[in-house]
């Protein structure tokens, strides 16, 4: 007799979609255990895709165009989920990652830059998991959240210091979800990426010469073994689990990760 992750009669919502990346990843693997979907996000696109691999496993699944950084577009989110189904069940805040004006030492990176990063990576994660925990609480539903970290979280992130702040707080965050939450059956956790070879990472990898010293292709996780994690998190097998980071980033937190200071003359080509 196998084992199954089962997440029937559940509605999770993922924020994020994308048939490349984590997100995509996640929303395949919850359909295939038998959740239903609300999926999230700003680009139309990346959510028909989405749309076409949960509906080909015979999954069901909404969608929601929201823009992540706008404040009152995220407030409306859990309220309209549960006027529709009147409960939500779980929630994993994959969305977010590193912008790309973002890579910049400290000392000259812009105030808005900051605040941007912080907008997507851990504004958002707040209110939703807010939001959803007093949904949660109103229903008495025995819920799981799971947000994306990061292993910039870990020491210290050279060159992109606003993701490696947010990413930072989220576990911090997470940990307090769990506590406050616990006694209302509420569980919270981080599961943490190194590397992770989206389809976008593929194509740039492709696209440019890899670099002596650079990760190998064999250093990076894929997609699923991040939606894995997630799925099992959000199910019940995972019910002794909360308050913990996890990390899946096949041993990268294991090794130092740093870099360099670019010149003020990459600087202003790259912007």
């Amino acid at each position: 007799m196998a084992l199954a992750i089962d997440l029937g009669g559940k509605l999770i919502l993922v924020c994020g979609s994308g048939r490349g990346g984590i997100s995509g990843a996640t929303a395949r693997q919850i359909a295939r255990a038998g959740g239903s979907l609300v999926v999230l996000d700003k680009d139309p696109a990346l959510l028909a895709e989405v749309v076409e691999d949960v509906t080909a496993l015979g999954g069901s699944i909404e969608t929601m165009l929201v823009d992540l950084a706008d404040e009152a577009q995220v407030e409306a989110v859990i309220p309209a989920i549960v006027a529709r189904h009147g409960r939500i069940d779980g929630l994993a805040n994959v969305a977010g990652g590193t912008r790309e004006d973002e890579w910049l030492p400290l000392d000259e990176t812009p105030t808005e830059s900051f605040r941007q990063t912080l907008a997507i990576n851990l504004d958002y994660v707040f209110m939703l998991c807010r939001d959803a925990a007093r949904a949660m609480i109103a229903s008495g539903t025995r819920g799981s959240l799971v947000n994306v970290g990061s292993v910039s979280a870990i020491a210290a992130a050279p060159w992109h210091g606003p993701y490696g702040a947010g990413k930072s707080a989220i576990g911090a965050l997470t940990r307090t979800m769990a506590n406050e939450w616990h006694e209302f059956g509420i569980r919270a956790n981080t599961v943490s990426p190194g590397g992770v070879m989206s389809k976008r990472v593929a194509e740039r990898r492709q696209a440019a010469n890899v670099v002596p010293g650079a990760m190998a292709d064999e250093d990076f996780a894929l997609p699923v073994e991040l939606a894995n994690m997630i799925t099992f998190l959000l199910s019940d097998l995972a019910s002794g689990v909360s308050g913990q980071t996890i990390f899946v980033d096949r041993s990268l937190s294991t090794k130092f990760c740093a870099g360099a200071r670019k010149s003020r003359k990459e600087v202003g080509s790259a912007r």
